[in-house]
């Protein structure tokens, strides 16, 4: 019987998280080349910003801007990267001192020096229904 019960609770309580998950659309503007892949990353944290997604996916790049629906994801603060895989190697292909050769974007369209911004300059919060305008770099 205590065993049902907390299994009830934990079925009522992933329902709660569903019920209450938002819709998040990224709206990726400014494709030169509509070609490859668009790799994107999602982070909720400092300490995992461009080391470790909360979740990341690819998509082909059909048009010179692109709608992506993420659906079913709860309230909190969160940032993006984001880069075409122009070449398909399935990587961010850099030059000289690392620096990119390939498109990418931020959160916020922010910037970084002599490397990628921060997790504060591309963190947004998310409380409802949104849609975040990116370009590519």
């Amino acid at each position: 019987m205590k065993t049902m019960i907390i299994f009830l609770v934990f079925v009522l309580q992933s329902a709660a998280q569903l019920l209450f998950a938002q819709n998040l659309t990224i709206e990726v503007r400014d494709i030169e080349k509509v070609e490859g892949h668009l790799y994107v990353a999602l982070y909720n944290s400092e300490e995992t910003f461009v080391k470790k997604p909360l979740t990341a996916f690819r998509i082909d790049v059909k048009d010179t801007s692109l709608s992506i629906p993420c659906q079913g994801l709860p309230a909190g603060t969160y940032a993006i990267s984001l880069f075409q895989d122009e070449n398909g190697n399935g990587k961010l292909d850099s030059g000289a001192f690392g620096i990119p050769t390939e498109k990418f974007g931020f959160s916020n369209d922010a910037e970084g020096v002599m490397g990628p911004p921060s997790y504060a300059k591309c963190s947004f919060t998310f409380s409802g229904d949104t849609t975040l305008v990116m370009h590519l770099k």
